[in-house]
């Protein structure tokens, strides 16, 4: 089966889906069906709710609204690299390991992580994949 997804949407931008037009941007990409969410981004949303039938409920939309691709030992191994190569710089403790397992995805699969975290312009130096900002940096 083919990848439809073309986007992962990091925790740092879905948790400011309170603000009126990340979540018209981020409502936008989830309605057209273009969203992919991994186990590593999955866990974050899910650690967040309040209970039982809350996390029911989010797991349950998370599987409507996005592909799910499965994290494998070459995805890590690739994520670890990159926190290898930024030790060099002293850099590694800067970008969370989830951070740059999510961006060893979207390198494999070519899709965009879409956030706002500026860990993810670190990771970038050193991991070759797409991002942007769902909002402009520091605008929040």
């Amino acid at each position: 089966m083919a990848l439809v997804g073309r986007y992962l949407i990091d925790t740092s931008a879905a948790a400011r889906m309170s603000h009126p037009e990340v979540s018209r941007r981020l409502r936008a990409l989830l309605a057209s069906g273009v969203v992919a969410t991994t186990a590593s981004l999955d866990a974050e949303a899910l650690a967040a709710v309040s209970g039982h039938d809350e996390y029911e409920e989010r797991l349950a939309e998370r599987r409507a609204t996005r592909e799910y691709l499965p994290t494998n030992d070459e995805h890590w191994h690739t994520a670890l690299g990159a926190q290898r190569a930024l030790a060099k710089t002293g850099l590694h403790h800067m970008v969370d390991i989830a951070d740059l397992l999510t961006a060893a995805l979207a390198s494999a699969h070519k899709l965009v992580v879409v956030h706002y975290d500026a860990s993810f312009e670190t990771a970038a130096t050193v991991l070759t994949f797409q991002h942007r900002w769902v909002m402009p940096r520091g605008s929040l």
